[in-house]
């Protein structure tokens, strides 16, 4: 089972950014991406990021895209909580979003080339039903 680490290190008040490693054993399977997501505002749905702890992963289809996803379980009080393509925090409704690099701009923080990126990330996550996700905050 493929086990994911995504460290949270900044959150400026309108985002949250992250890294993010997919690691099978002790192999890393693709280079560290960078995460996008809302900043924490007590776990209110489709505005706030998910509370830090370790969940499970299943591959779902993201409907809004239209394209293959997947969905973090068991977040409390949430669902459909989903890894995908998004470039800003406005782009996730309480989902994270995964790029090539973060970035601050006049508009905010944002995640780079996003969507090479998650499909960089649905190679990485290829063949396996299941995963864990474990979500830590800086210095934590």
């Amino acid at each position: 089972m493929k086990r994911l680490e995504l460290e949270r290190f900044i959150d400026d008040g309108q985002s949250t950014l992250g890294r993010l490693r997919v690691i099978v054993g002790s192999t890393s399977m693709c280079e560290p991406l960078y995460t996008i997501e809302r900043p924490w505002d007590d776990n209110r749905v489709k505005v706030s990021c998910i509370p830090a702890g370790t969940y499970e992963l299943e591959p779902r289809r993201y409907n809004r895209g239209n394209y293959d996803a997947w969905v973090v379980m068991d977040v409390p009080d949430r669902s459909h909580i989903l890894f995908h393509a998004a470039n800003w925090s406005h782009d996730v409704l309480g989902c994270i979003g995964i790029g090539f690099g973060g970035a601050s701009s006049a508009n905010g923080l944002m995640v780079t080339n996003s969507r090479k990126a998650f499909a960089h990330f649905m190679d990485a996550m290829g063949g396996d039903p299941r995963a864990v996700l474990v979500i830590e905050e800086w210095g934590k």
